[in-house]
Parts: structure tokens; C-alpha cells; sequence
């Protein structure tokens, strides 16, 4: 539900990791879910358009439902904040921030091997290029590094959720619940 601003608690409570963002939707700052960000098309706060829906096809390819979870507007969101509040996979990995610019090299150096091609093709490929001990034009971070933090943010997004739990079967029952959106 895009709501602006004041969720309660229990409702905070309720939709679990990383639910609340703040994104924009129609020129306004609303605060919302990332699958709601995704859904709604809201722009991105960090990334251009072009970074944006590369980012959230290639979550998609490692993680089937991460673009309709809104993977894309989770770390966009995430790559904004302070590192300590961040929670991006990428934090625990020890890389140091800023975070964006991990993301901002990774992206470039994908859409390069990418290349034209679309669709599953194209995802084939660049898994077959990612899973190689070297890869000639790769600028960005390490590639295995930059496959296994994204395809760690698109599993948070799509199962790291109360809903994601419900898919999978497994009862959410946080230990200490979260005092904030997390």
C-alpha cells in the first residue's frame, strides 16, 4: 500500500526486510515498497533510467520475480543512505562505500559484455562470460563479486519480505522484530 509517510508500526512490522523506501512517484516523494516503487514506475533516486532497468533485468535472469519485487529500486534506494543503514548485501562483503559506485562499475562493465543481444540469450551469455576465471573488458568490480551481491539483493527482495516467506512455506517469526523498516 503506498501510503506518505505515516505507517504504523504494525503495519512496518508486517511487510518485513527492506519493505519501506522512499521513492518518486509523479514528481512527489512517497514512502513505499520497492515492488510498488517497480510497479508504479517511479524514477530512480541514484541510478539513470538506463542503469535502472539493466540492474532489474539482470536480478531478474539470477532471480526470478526480483524485478516485479522491485530489486532495481531496493538498492537504488539503499546506495543512498548511510552505509550503516544500508542494507545492501554488498555491506557485508567488506566492500567499502560508497556503494553506488560498486554498482555504477558493475553495470558498466555487464551492459559491455551484454552486448545488443535480448532477452534469454543475452542472459545465457553473460552468465557463461560471469562464470569464467577472467573476463577481457571487465572494469568494474570483480565480476563473481558483482554476480554474487546482485543475485544476493534479488534474493532479499523477492524472499526476504513476509510474503517471500509465505511463498517458500516457512512462518516469519523474527526473534527480536524489527524497530524500524529494515
Amino acid at each position: 500500500m503506498i501510503n506518505d509517510g505515516g505507517a504504523s508500526r504494525r503495519h512496518v512490522l508486517q511487510m518485513g526486510a527492506g519493505a519501506l523506501i522512499w521513492a518518486t512517484l509523479g514528481g512527489r516523494a512517497t514512502r513505499c515498497t520497492a515492488g510498488e516503487a517497480a510497479a508504479s514506475r517511479a524514477s530512480y533516486g541514484f541510478f539513470s533510467v538506463k542503469e535502472g532497468n539493466l540492474l532489474a533485468e539482470f536480478a531478474e535472469a539470477l532471480v526470478p520475480g526480483a524485478a516485479a519485487a522491485g530489486c532495481d529500486h531496493f538498492v537504488d534506494y539503499h546506495v543512498t543512505v548511510a552505509p550503516s543503514e544500508s542494507l545492501l548485501s554488498l555491506r557485508f562483503f567488506d566492500v567499502a562505500p560508497p556503494y553506488g559506485d560498486f554498482y555504477r562499475a558493475g553495470l558498466s562493465s555487464l551492459a559491455r559484455i551484454a552486448g545488443n543481444l535480448s532477452g534469454a540469450e543475452r542472459w545465457e551469455r553473460v552468465m557463461e562470460a560471469l562464470a569464467q576465471p577472467t573476463l577481457p573488458g571487465w572494469q568494474g568490480p570483480p565480476p563473481g563479486l558483482f554476480y554474487a551481491v546482485v543475485r544476493s539483493d534479488a534474493i532479499d527482495s523477492v524472499y526476504g519480505t513476509v510474503e517471500g516467506f509465505a511463498r517458500l512455506g516457512v512462518p516469519y517469526l523474527p526473534h527480536i522484530p524489527p524497530y524500524k523498516p529494515w
